[in-house]
């Protein structure tokens, strides 16, 4: 008799157990389920030797996955553990990574790169406010496919130095037709600081803040 099959012999708290788990049979629970099986069985028809051996074999090898599992997970917590100090040595570096945000400072401008699929024939590039808002829109001449990037002066449409921080920056761009072409927005700088209090580490570039996995290259 199989294990799967003795659910009308198995006690009421062997059952509770296996319900708590969600449906999900843990070392405890096979353990429980055997014992079970083996109070339950008919004194005129026991468990076949072979049967009996099947199913020790069954938790011999579950017995063995966990542990495996606990010592893959072990390892990977170490292996986290690693990676955010070495991206300590990332400090002074200037590292590229997806995003669309731009540090503007007190003086001075602030650039934008992106990288284009195809060569477009013409390029828009919108500066937004923490808001949304469009502070100040640039008309691109044509460009070629690859990375590119443009300086934003800091200023509005009418000219005035806008406040210092955080912005960000949208990229259309179409070919000769007029197609819409694919656009990757990128943020680059030096990294001045590791911050590693999340689950992954980020670095702060400025004002700016980039998730160590969307880093694309390190210079």
């Amino acid at each position: 008799m199989a294990i799967a099959n003795i659910t009308g012999a198995v006690p009421s708290a062997a059952q509770n157990t296996q319900a708590q788990a969600g449906g999900q049979i843990t070392r405890d629970d096979f353990m429980k389920l055997l014992i079970a099986q083996l109070q339950n069985q008919d004194p005129l028809s026991p468990m076949d030797n072979q049967e009996f051996a099947v199913q020790l074999a069954t938790f011999n090898s579950l017995e063995q996955l966990v542990g495996v599992n606990e010592k893959l997970e072990s390892l990977a917590s170490q292996q986290e553990v690693v990676t955010q100090f070495n991206t300590a040595a990332l400090i002074g570096k200037q590292v590229v990574g997806k995003g669309d945000e731009l540090d503007l400072g007190t003086i001075g401008d602030a650039s934008l790169h992106y990288e284009l699929e195809a060569n477009a024939a013409n390029v828009t590039v919108r500066v937004l406010s923490t808001s949304g808002t469009v502070v100040r829109q640039i008309d691109v001449a044509s460009q070629k496919a690859g990375v590119q990037s443009v300086t934003w002066d800091g200023k509005n449409a009418l000219g005035q130095r806008l406040p210092p921080g955080v912005y960000t920056f949208e990229v259309t761009a179409a070919d000769v037709s007029g197609k819409a072409l694919p656009v990757s927005k990128r943020v680059r700088g030096l990294v001045t600081g590791i911050n590693l209090q999340g689950a992954e580490p980020i670095l702060e570039v400025g004002q700016l803040r980039i998730p160590f996995s969307t880093v694309t290259s390190i210079h």
